[in-house]
């Protein structure tokens, strides 16, 4: 089987394209950074495109994370399209590009599924995402890694600064009033996102009034674009929120793109590699801390996943499918409130026996239940290609 796949920037690029050939799939990767101005026309991606089809013989094209384009010009060629998701919310408001025949989208959250059907979108399926302990097992630690990467708690991950802040300061001061206490209440509340429920649309088009009336740089806000906004916020507070009172007992490190002056009584670490750094944290940290980004609204994020199958101890937010597939204080620490939080990283710092015995259960059961082959053969198998 001959089979197309565009790299669009994913983790799981590598690893997918691994266990393809290992099953004996021929690949051909091609690397396409599609942006907002690109990602439903683009004349030159388009012709290139084309040009593959013409040259050789493939049986589908595939792709983790999904691309409008990709889906548009596969349907033209009548082609099948297999897309399969790391990112949440899938990243287009257009219905139509969901709606493709020759599509087959796999999605890690269900919750998103579930939306994306409920829009009218076709051949929309739930696919949780997978790890690949061939690849982390050959990672090797050595002394000056333990020196340099060794701590009670680290963090890894992006602080999500967004715009809402923009995207409110030319509204009335009811609807910033109104914004920033949903934005608040939803703080408080894990394992639920209520936030898409509080947004109507007479609060989008007032919104988009004043926007328009500012002449602001910002036009067309859609429900989906603000709640997403509205998410990212309350993610961002409640990392910072975390990050600075867990460091008050704890010896933290975390790494990031950016360096919030909130945090500057903790180790900063920078922007570090997937493959090569990543592992290392998460196998020497006692703890990693992975709060899921609150556009998530039920699936397990890669995070979450790759610290499981480095052999470090998860602690997460409560998250409804993380609570479906493993065990709190078996195979994974939850929290359901900051406070918790709290409690249980210092229980668990102060009780080793059952912290490693939460991360010998954690690596078994995602490296059972999350495989690369398991998850192939299935997106394979009902897409119809096998």
């Amino acid at each position: 089987m001959n089979i197309l796949l565009y790299d669009i920037g994913s983790y799981i690029q590598k690893d997918l394209i691994y266990f393809l050939k290992k099953h004996g799939y021929s690949c051909r990767n091609i690397i396409y950074k599609q942006n907002e101005i690109t990602l439903y026309d683009d004349i030159f991606f388009e012709k290139k495109f084309n040009e593959q089809l013409d040259r050789s013989a493939f049986d589908f094209v595939m792709s983790t994370n999904f691309s409008p384009i990709v889906a548009k010009l596969c349907c033209q060629r009548n082609i099948k399209y297999i897309a399969w998701t790391y990112d949440s919310p899938i990243n287009t408001d257009h219905i139509e590009y969901y709606q493709f025949p020759t599509s087959y989208i796999f999605l890690f959250d269900r919750h998103e599924v579930e939306r994306v059907k409920a829009l009218g979108g076709q051949n929309i399926f739930h696919m949780p995402l997978a790890v690949n302990p061939e690849r982390i097992g050959k990672t090797i630690i050595t002394e000056e890694d333990s020196a340099f990467y060794s701590t009670d708690i680290s963090f890894v991950g992006n602080f999500y600064e967004g715009i809402l802040p923009q995207l409110l300061a030319p509204q009335s001061e009811y609807d910033r009033g109104y914004i920033d206490a949903v934005a608040a209440s939803q703080l408080h509340v894990f394992g639920y996102n209520f936030i898409d429920e509080m947004i109507s649309e007479d609060l989008i088009a007032r919104m988009n009034q004043c926007l328009k009336d500012q002449n602001y740089f910002v036009t067309g806000l859609t429900k989906r674009g603000l709640s997403h906004n509205i998410a990212t916020s309350v993610t961002h507070t409640e990392r910072l929120v975390l990050l600075s009172m867990l460091g008050r007992s704890h010896n933290i490190r975390y790494y990031s793109s950016t360096k919030p002056e909130v945090l500057s009584h903790l180790a900063y670490g920078g922007i570090v590699s997937y493959f090569t750094q990543m592992p290392k944290i998460f196998r020497l940290s006692r703890l990693n801390l992975c709060p899921t980004l609150k556009s998530i609204r039920s699936g397990i994020p890669l995070r979450a996943l790759d610290i499981l199958c480095c052999g470090g101890a998860l602690l997460s937010n409560y998250q409804p499918e993380l609570a479906e597939y493993f065990i709190d204080g078996k195979d994974v620490i939850m929290y359901e409130s900051i406070e918790d939080a709290l409690a249980k990283a210092d229980y668990y710092l102060k009780h080793e026996d059952k912290r490693l015995q939460i991360v010998r259960n954690g690596y078994q059961k995602v490296t059972t239940h999350f495989t690369y082959p398991d998850r192939i053969s299935s997106i394979l198998k009902t897409a119809g290609v096998i």
